[in-house]
This record gives C-alpha cells, sequence and structure tokens, in this order.
C-alpha cells in the first residue's frame, strides 16, 4: 500500500508515476500509457487528467481546471466541456462499469477512482501530515449557522459515546450545514484528520469506496477497496463525514458497519434522509427551524427570538442592506417562516428575494414558491442551489410506486390519516398493499412525517413538499380525479359530522374533526374552480355549516355561502330549503363580522320568508333569533322585545325544551336594556334554573352561543346593578373560565363583551379588566373578528383612562367610536360614550365632553336605552360642576338628583351609590356637610357585600370624614 502525494508546485517536479486502473500517468514526461501502449491524448485534455489524479476525490472548479489547461488564456467553459468529453473517451470513461471522472454541475469535476504514486523513497511524506493536510479541507460556511447550537452540542456529546450518528431529516432542512459545524468543531479531537465526504456523485458501491479511498489519499492496489479503507484507518482516531446517504444506503451501512467494526478510534456522522439501519446507528431527526405561532401577537425583538425568522432576517440583509423588520412587518416575516415549514433551505432562498420583491409581496407569492425560488447561491452544490434541485434529488430516487403516491398525497392541505390517504390515493387499478407499504417508505424517507401522538397518527406533507408534488400531479393528468376523490370523501366526512355533532361530547367531536378544515378547505377550492363540481361545492358547504360554526369561522362561512348562493340562484331548478340554510348562515355570520347593513338584513329578510312559506319550526326560531341580534345591534329595543317575543310563541311549537327558556333569556335581555332590573333577573333566573345544558353543544349552531354563558353574561351586569357585588364579581370570573374550557371563540368573545370586560370597567376591577381586555383583542383579532375587536379596543379606551393615561385612551376611544356609529353592535354603547365623555373632563375638555354626554342622554331617549341613564346624567352632572359658576353649578345638582330618581325606580343600587358620592361632594364643596351624610350614609348601609371594592371604600371614608365635622 501506498499514500497519494500531496499536489507539487509546476516548477518542482520529481519524476514520478501515477497509476489507475489499467492507466499509467507519467505528469514530468507528458505521457499516458494503456498498459504499455501510450494513449492519444491532447496535451489540455492531459493537463487536465494531471490535475485530477494529483488531488484525487476532491472536487475542482471549473475556473481552476481551465486555469490548468489554458494559463494566462481567457477561455469559454465550452472548450473545458469539450476537452473534458476527449479525456472520457480516451479513458474509456464509463465503459465496462469503468469511472474515473465524475462532473458535478455547476460547479467541477471529481477524480472518483482509486490512484497509487510510484516516487523515490525519500519523497514519500508521513502519513500523519497528509491526513492533517486533507482534514482541513472541509467545506467553509460564509454564513453564520443559525438556530442549530443546540443540535450541534448535543451531537458532539453523542459522538464521544457513540460510533455512528446519522441526522436524518427532509431535503433543505439543514443536515449538511450541521454536520460541517460538528465536523469543525469537533476537528481538533481526531488527530488523524477529520474528511468531509460527498456521496452526491456516486451511483454504487464500488465508486462510493473509490471515493473514500480517493479523499483519504489512499492508493487501493487490491479488488476490495473496502478493506484497504479499513486496514488503513485501523488504529487511526479520525471523523468520517459522509453526506446525502440517501441513494446509496445500502452500500453507506456496509461501508459504516465494516469501518467501525475494523478501527477502534474511528468515528461516522452521516446525513441521509432516511436511516441507514447500520448496527450500533444513533439518529437525530433534525426538526425544521422554530416559527413564531400563528396566534401570537409578538414584537420584531420577540419574534427575533426564533431561528426561523432570525435566519431570514439576516439572509435578506445580506443581499438587501437597508433591509430591516419592524413591529409592523415583523408577522409577515413570520408568515413567509411559516409558510415555508421552517426549512432552513427555503427560507434562505426566500430571504434573497426581498430585494426583488418587497416583503408583501414575497409573501403573496409563497403560493407560487418553485417559480420564485428559483435563485440560489452560484457557489452551493447543486441540489441546495433551489428548492426545486433539493426535491429533484428525492424524487428521483423513488420507485414508481412511491412516486405516484407522493404525487397524489400532495392533493391533501395539512394532516391526514392513514385510512384517508387509502380512500383517496388508491386508483381502481392500485394495489392497497403496495400503497401502504409507499406511504410506510416515503415517511422513513422524510418525505411525509407522522405525528403519532393522538390515538391515530396524523400524517402530512411539509407546505414546500406539497407544492412541489403537487406540480407533478398536474403533470401526471392525475390531478382532476384525484381532486374528485378527495373532495367526495370530505363531503361524505362533513356528512358524518353532521350526525355525530349530536352524539359525541365536545371534545371528542373536535378531536375527530377539527383538525379536518385545511382539507376541507382545499377541497372546496377545487370544486369551486372546476366548472363541472361547483354543485359538489355547495352540497359540501352545506355539510360544512356546524363545523364552521363550532370553529368560529365566520369570514370563511360568508365567503361560501356567498358563492354557493351564487351557483343556487343561477341554477334551473331551485332548491328552497337549501337557499333557507344558506341565507339564514349569511345573516348569522355577518352578525358577527359587519354587525349591521344591507346585506344582511336582505339574508334574513329572505330567510324568514322561505321559513314561512315551509312552516319550519326550528329555522323560524333561528332567524327571528338572528332579527332580535340585529334590533339590539341598531339599539332597537322595543322592537327587540317585540320579536322576543315573536320568538316565544314558536317556541311552543319547538320538540326542542330549551327554546322556550332561550325566549325567556331573550326577553330578559331586552328587559335590562330597557332599565327594568327586576323583569330582568328574574327571567334569566328562571332560565338557569330550568336549562339542562344539551350535552353536545348542538345549540351553538342554532344560536352560535352557548346559552347558558350568554345568559350569565348579563345577569352579572344586573346583580351589580343591584348592588351585589361579590357575587357579580364571581360569577363574571366562573363564567369566562366556562367559556374559556368550551373552547369555542364566539362563546368567549360574546361572554367578554357583553359581561367581563363592561362590568370590570364598570366595577374598577382594572386588573381584571386588563386580563379580559387582552383576551378579548387576542382572540378576536386571530379569528378575524372584527366588530369584537372594535369593542376590545374600546375597553382598552376606558381602562387606559382609568389608570391615568388620559392622552392614549381617549384617542383609542375617538378613533374607534368613529368606526362604529352606524353599526353599533348595541350592548354597552351608550355606556361606552359616558365614560368617553367622563374621560374629557378628567383632561379639562369641558365642552368637547358636554357634546359627547349629551349625544350619549339622546341615544338613552331615542332608543329607550335606560339601564345606564342614571350614570349618564351623574357624568353630565360632573360636567357641568366642572364648568364652574352658579348657574352650571345649580344644573349640575339638578342632573344628579334626575340621576338618583332614575336609580331608585330601577332598584339600581350601584349606580344610586355612585351618583349620591358625585352628589355628596357637591354638598361637602358647598358646606352642606350634614346633608352629605345624610344623603350618603343610608345608602352605603343597604349594602350586605362588596366592600372592598372602590365604590364603597371611597362612600365609606367620605362618610368618616362627614362625621367628624359639624355644618358651618
Amino acid at each position: 500500500m501506498s499514500i497519494a502525494a500531496p499536489p507539487e508546485n509546476a516548477g518542482h517536479r520529481i519524476a514520478r508515476e501515477i497509476t489507475f486502473g489499467p492507466f499509467r500517468l507519467q505528469p514530468e514526461r507528458q505521457l499516458l500509457l494503456e498498459g504499455d501502449k501510450p494513449v492519444r491524448i491532447g496535451g489540455r485534455a492531459l493537463e487536465i487528467l494531471i490535475a485530477l489524479v494529483e488531488r484525487p476525490g476532491e472536487l475542482l472548479a471549473k475556473d481552476e481546471l481551465m486555469a490548468r489547461a489554458w494559463p494566462n488564456v481567457v477561455v469559454d467553459e465550452g472548450n473545458l466541456r469539450t476537452q473534458m468529453a476527449l479525456l472520457r473517451r480516451a479513458l474509456n470513461d464509463g465503459r465496462a462499469s469503468a469511472r474515473y471522472v465524475v462532473a458535478v454541475p455547476g460547479h467541477g469535476y471529481r477524480f472518483v477512482a482509486p490512484v497509487a504514486h510510484s516516487m523515490p523513497p525519500t519523497a514519500l511524506p508521513a502519513v500523519a501530515p497528509v491526513i492533517a493536510e486533507r482534514s482541513q479541507r472541509l467545506p467553509q460556511s460564509i454564513s453564520r449557522v443559525i438556530g442549530r447550537d443546540g443540535v450541534v452540542a448535543d451531537a458532539v456529546k453523542r459522538l464521544e459515546h457513540r460510533r455512528l450518528l446519522t441526522i436524518v431529516g427532509p431535503g433543505g432542512i439543514g443536515k449538511t450545514t450541521v454536520a460541517l459545524t460538528i465536523a469543525q468543531q469537533v476537528t481538533a479531537a481526531y488527530t488523524d484528520g477529520v474528511f468531509f465526504i460527498d456521496l452526491a456523485a456516486v451511483s454504487n458501491s464500488i465508486a462510493l469506496s473509490s471515493v473514500v479511498a480517493a479523499t483519504l489519499g489512499l492508493a487501493v492496489t487490491s479488488d476490495d477497496p473496502i478493506s484497504e479503507v479499513v486496514d488503513f484507518l485501523h488504529s487511526r482516531r479520525v471523523l468520517l463525514v459522509l453526506d446525502s446517504c440517501e441513494h446509496v444506503l445500502q452500500a453507506a451501512c456496509a461501508l459504516a458497519e465494516a469501518v467501525l467494526s475494523g478501527t477502534t478510534d474511528l468515528r461516522v456522522l452521516a446525513t441521509s434522509r432516511e436511516l441507514l439501519r447500520a448496527e450500533g446507528e444513533n439518529v437525530h431527526h433534525l426538526e425544521p427551524l422554530d416559527t413564531p405561532p400563528e396566534a401570537a401577537v409578538l414584537t420584531a425583538r420577540q419574534a427575533l427570538a426564533f431561528p426561523a425568522v432570525e435566519l431570514f432576517v439576516e439572509r435578506a440583509r445580506s443581499s438587501a442592506e437597508a433591509f430591516d423588520v419592524t413591529d409592523e412587518t415583523v408577522w409577515l416575516v413570520s408568515s413567509i417562516c411559516r409558510k415555508l415549514d421552517g426549512m432552513a433551505l427555503a427560507i434562505e432562498l426566500a430571504a434573497s428575494r426581498v430585494d426583488t420583491f418587497g416583503l408583501k409581496d414575497l409573501a403573496s407569492q409563497l403560493n407560487n414558491r418553485f417559480r420564485l425560488l428559483m435563485r440560489g447561491r452560484r457557489t452551493a452544490l447543486e441540489r441546495h442551489s433551489t428548492l426545486t434541485a433539493a426535491l429533484d434529488w428525492s424524487y428521483q430516487y423513488l420507485d414508481p410506486t412511491e412516486q405516484m403516491v407522493l404525487r397524489r398525497l400532495a392533493v391533501f392541505a395539512g394532516g391526514f390519516t392513514l385510512q384517508t390517504a387509502q380512500a383517496i390515493v388508491i386508483g381502481k387499478e392500485d394495489d392497497a398493499a403496495d400503497v401502504i407499504r409507499a406511504i410506510a417508505d416515503l415517511v422513513a424517507k422524510s418525505l411525509v412525517s407522522v405525528n403519532g401522538k393522538g390515538q391515530t397518527p396524523i400524517y402530512r406533507l411539509l407546505d414546500t413538499t406539497r407544492a412541489y408534488t403537487l406540480e407533478k400531479l398536474v403533470e401526471s393528468g392525475e390531478f382532476a380525479s384525484t381532486a374528485r376523490r378527495h373532495a367526495e370523501h370530505y363531503r361524505a366526512v362533513l356528512i358524518r359530522a353532521g350526525f355525530d355533532v349530536e352524539v359525541m361530547g365536545r371534545d371528542e367531536w373536535l378531536a375527530t374533526y377539527g383538525h379536518q378544515i385545511d382539507n376541507v378547505r382545499k377541497a372546496l377550492d377545487w370544486a369551486f374552480s372546476s366548472g363541472d363540481d361547483a354543485m359538489l361545492g355547495v352540497a359540501m358547504t352545506e355539510a360544512a355549516l356546524p363545523l364552521w360554526m363550532h370553529l368560529s369561522l365566520m369570514n370563511e362561512c360568508r365567503s361560501r355561502v356567498a358563492q354557493s348562493l351564487s351557483v343556487l340562484t343561477s341554477s334551473a331548478q331551485r332548491d328552497p330549503r337549501l337557499e333557507l340554510q344558506f341565507q339564514h348562515a349569511l345573516g348569522a355570520v355577518l352578525l358577527n363580522i359587519e354587525a349591521w347593513g344591507p346585506e344582511l338584513e336582505a339574508a334574513l329578510s329572505q330567510a324568514l320568508r322561505i321559513a314561512e312559506t315551509l312552516d319550519d319550526i326550528d329555522y323560524k326560531l333561528r332567524v327571528l333569533w338572528c332579527l332580535w341580534c340585529h334590533a339590539h345591534n341598531r339599539g332597537s329595543f322595543r322592537e327587540a322585545l317585540a320579536l322576543a317575543d315573536r320568538f316565544c310563541d314558536v317556541a311552543t311549537h319547538s320538540s326542542d325544551p330549551v327554546d322556550p327558556l332561550t325566549g325567556e333569556r331573550m326577553r330578559g335581555f331586552t328587559a335590562h336594556f330597557l332599565g327594568d332590573q327586576r323583569t330582568a333577573r328574574r327571567q334569566i333566573e328562571y332560565m338557569l334554573s330550568h336549562y339542562v345544558a344539551p350535552v353536545h353543544r348542538a345549540h351553538i349552531i342554532r344560536f352560535q352561543f352557548d346559552q347558558k354563558v350568554t345568559a350569565r353574561n348579563f345577569l352579572v351586569t344586573i346583580l351589580w346593578l343591584q348592588g351585589f357585588v361579590t357575587q357579580a364579581l364571581t360569577m363574571n370570573a366562573a363564567n369566562v373560565e366556562e367559556a374559556l374550557a368550551l373552547d369555542h371563540t364566539l362563546t368567549l368573545c360574546n361572554s367578554l363583551t357583553k359581561g367581563a370586560c363592561p362590568l370590570s370597567l364598570i366595577a374598577n376591577d382594572l386588573p381584571g379588566a386588563q386580563h379580559y381586555i387582552d383576551l378579548l383583542l387576542n382572540r378576536s383579532v386571530r379569528e378575524g373578528l372584527a366588530i369584537w375587536h372594535s369593542w376590545g379596543k374600546c375597553f382598552q379606551g376606558i381602562l387606559l383612562i382609568k389608570q391615568g393615561d388620559l392622552a392614549r385612551g381617549l384617542d383609542l376611544l375617538r378613533t374607534t367610536l368613529h368606526r362604529l356609529p352606524e353599526n353599533r353592535f348595541s350592548l354597552r354603547h351608550t355606556w361606552v360614550y359616558a365614560e368617553y365623555a367622563d374621560g374629557l373632563r378628567l383632561a379639562n375638555r369641558i365642552n368637547e365632553g358636554q357634546q359627547i354626554i349629551d349625544k350619549a342622554l339622546t341615544m338613552c331617549e331615542r332608543d329607550e336605552e335606560l339601564w345606564c341613564i342614571a350614570e349618564v346624567l351623574r357624568v353630565r352632572g360632573e360636567l357641568l360642576q366642572a364648568e364652574g359658576g352658579r348657574t352650571a353649578d345649580s344644573a349640575a345638582e339638578e342632573q344628579f338628583q334626575q340621576s338618583l330618581g332614575w336609580a331608585r325606580r330601577q332598584e339600581a343600587l350601584s349606580w344610586e351609590l355612585r351618583t349620591a358620592l358625585s352628589l355628596a361632594r357637591h354638598y361637602q364643596r358647598n358646606g352642606r356637610r350634614r346633608d352629605a351624610r345624610s344623603l350618603l350614609a343610608p345608602i352605603y348601609g343597604r349594602f350586605t357585600e362588596g366592600f372592598e371594592t372602590a365604590d364603597l371604600r371611597h362612600a365609606k371614608a367620605l362618610i368618616d370624614e362627614l362625621s367628624g365635622k359639624e355644618d358651618s
């Protein structure tokens, strides 16, 4: 055995002969022999051959080879290709299994055959220096490795105790980068060298052994390259990095097992898209880079803590120095990283296009991601240079069945079960066993991921893989038939879900059907875009209504229902029952999206007309409930009361015992707004005391919200008004907890907007208010519920005022209320104006405050929204008092007296106390301390609870202060 000589300078060559296969190369004599027969070869081709065999196993760049063959001359790359073709012809390269030169497209060439050097003994270098020299030739990264510190540290530690470590993951996830980083960190620990061996160009086990031998600088003289490699490495401390083993798994496995069993200190670090399945193999499955959760609302600084975002920003700055990410734009970066599955290669390629498209257009263009991400680094390996190349590398090594299955799986969006995959992937002529085997193999090859944490494993394709294989599916001509099977399957799933909602528990139903939504969307997209399958889309929309309602997907439901109505109304045969369902659904979702408008009114009017024509009791109740909500939203409380009475009349004919109770709740709500708190409380408590909640939440589909939670939304405010402060706050907290446990966004937002947030602010429970407002803002923005979000901003503005941040609070209220004048979404609107006016008083903007409070009083009188009229009059009195002067002072007292009168007539003890505090302070300022105490003390004495709350503490302090002084 002999060792490869290091490359020498052109001016200092010694007599030598290099042998490979049947050839003998004598560089100094410019002679190539095959046996003893000279080979006819041109001088430039010969110079290229000398350059290659002097550095066997190494990748020589095209530029380097051209400089060697054409020194000091600029030539086209085509010249090199021509000479390389002549060289291969001379060597019979590729014939009779002989393989000498391998092209690495886009980069250069590598000599892969074993070589032997004949040279004087004194010129033979020591083995260790050769190994040390070659071990320093690890490919160097020109950019920082991001988000893999923990992985690298873990791998370094594992290599101390494990001799074979394989990094497994899909293409583009960053396996090579991680392996190189590990190799660079442990170089000092391997005294005899660290060798990086790229197996991409290797096609069989013989070539693999030759490439390894050539990389080590080993001249192989026998027909058993592996045994000579093992003998050579026997007692050396070496790390072999075998990169990209997936297409030569059997050969890589055999090599790893051979070198490990025949050595003592050697370690192997491999990268592959599937396991080697070698003896003693330790595996690290490389995960995508962490990305911010979709629901997270993060600042730029917080988002940069996620490696995917950090990588994107750093790479974007490399191509566009002026690029920066702000709190306003970071959600776009997060969205891009999520769309790209946290895949390092895809993120790097996308970031490089920021300078071309900008963030917003880049995010929107990602649906066409393969055309968008065509350009990579010129210096990258070909399979790493573009997203297409990375996936081509995986796809080309699949067998035909695996390719077919992977293509058809691309029709899925999100997760799918094995049973679902079989139903859609298996065609009439396909073998089920082959398909199941192929899916298992695709999981092993990191092309399909599986989550086995639940009772049923859920499979999925990464979005990047799906986009690639979907193009393959279209090219194959199988897209339409596969998409139709997919849509028909999910229609059947949705129909089954509609039946199961009546018999399954909530958690079981959501676990079974909630994750289906992505595939439902995909199927609907296809059905409505396919001219011949629009009615399939209509049927799917009908079946999907329960799912959208349970998941609170109002905007999505609206768009699909509008599509379906368009198809139905243009059909030759109208289906009135189906149209009824869609018109009602459209009105119901618009209540939560826009709250008011001609589209909503038209939908509900048409739905009620059809329901009455068909005498459909169920849908008459559903539509009357929506019309009642709409009347509340417009502040038409007398109309709402009439609709509640009408609902109760129809409910007497319903088979559902909950329906009459729902009617009582509706009457109670309206009575509350009209100021009749005693009647309101009696009707709501009657409903709650007789209510038996449906086990499976079917009422959420009919009336949008959980009825028990909804009933208590208003009861908590009524209890507070009547002076039961502690009971109100305790019930409020429990009600929100129950709404959260239901995991139904509309019920939660309804509870927060109509109960928890306003009550906490009215009762001056500021920590509680902050908690509930944050919850409302986060959930409403996540689900795209703009009206609910606007109310969250109103509450946030009031809270800021109460916390003393007058400028920000007033500005937030002004801008938010400006968007809510018509579609008022009822419910506390007048009270919000009163709080706004009081904030203006605190800011000493008295004239503005008087204009706002006059508007609030007009609303009370016009709509008979009387539940808070006592507070409106009190705030008006405070504004008049702040104006100053004897006339204003007298007018203020008159407003306070009117407020007291309304509070007493409504039995609203808490409003009475608050007004008494304002009037008592008024008396105190005017020297009427005895009148002040005589007014306040009896009202305070009627309370039995809530003494720790702000109003009662202030009342107690003022009574104590007044008790210590006599009237002047």
